[in-house]
């Protein structure tokens, strides 16, 4: 049933990469590196919400910018933009990828849909896991962005884009701690694996009771689980 009702958001991210995949122009003189990132979900069995009710942990479809800016998806105490509201409500990461095409410079612009194995896009459910290569030269920053699948409107990413070169050293080992559960404010919370406005559940996607609220980190009367016991994000240079 989970994979189903991902049906509108994982048809329309069925193109390429869009043009900031291209070969960038790498400056003289710094390091270059490909890596590549793996997102797991490393939950085991089913969580337990606060009613009882056993759900699977999933991951949706998502996004990431590689690049020597910033590159904030969000802004904290703000509204949510249309593509943060898409991504976070139906795992749908194209319009936010959209709407960043063309202003982020010597950058990197891609999303992750399909599951390791897989042939087809889908949400990654326990022991599964996305993957994604990338080429970055130093100085550049790694930012991106999946939906918490059974919930109306949160996602996981970092506070700050993360950086890929330490100390002119390409970054390599688990990033988890620095991805956050965020609450998009745009549709009212259900408790999650529940709630007949979630992906898993609704017939359509963008339904739910509107929430005209800003962007933050999570908080409200519901259970989440914690993250590092769900999501494993890896980082590792491959060249």
């Amino acid at each position: 049933m989970l994979r189903n009702k991902f049906t509108v958001i994982l048809s329309l991210v069925m193109a390429l990469v869009f043009g900031g995949q291209a070969n960038a122009v790498f400056a003289k003189n710094k390091k270059q590196m490909k890596f590549k990132v793996r997102i797991e979900n490393i939950s085991t069995g089913e969580q337990t919400n606060a009613s009882g009710t056993k759900y699977p942990f999933a991951l949706s479809p998502g996004m990431y910018v590689v690049s020597e800016k910033e590159m904030p998806l969000f802004k904290v105490g703000k509204k949510a933009t249309l593509g943060v509201e898409m991504q976070a409500e139906d795992g749908n990461p194209m319009l936010l990828i959209d709407s960043l095409t063309g202003k982020v410079g010597n950058a990197r612009l891609g999303f992750f849909n399909t599951p390791v194995g897989a042939e087809m896009p889908a949400p990654i459910l326990p022991g599964g896991a996305f993957e994604f290569e990338v080429d970055a030269i130093e100085g550049q920053k790694l930012t991106l962005a999946t939906m918490f699948g059974q919930s109306n409107d949160l996602f996981y990413a970092p506070s700050k884009a993360i950086e890929l070169f330490e100390k002119g050293q390409p970054l390599s080992g688990d990033i988890t701690d620095k991805l956050q559960l965020w609450d998009a404010g745009t549709e009212v919370n259900e408790e999650p694996g529940t709630g007949a406005n979630q992906a898993p559940r609704q017939k359509m996607a963008n339904m739910g009771m509107v929430e005209k609220d800003v962007v933050k980190l999570v908080a409200d009367s519901f259970t989440y689980p914690n993250t590092k016991s769900v999501l494993r994000v890896t980082v590792t240079p491959v060249n």
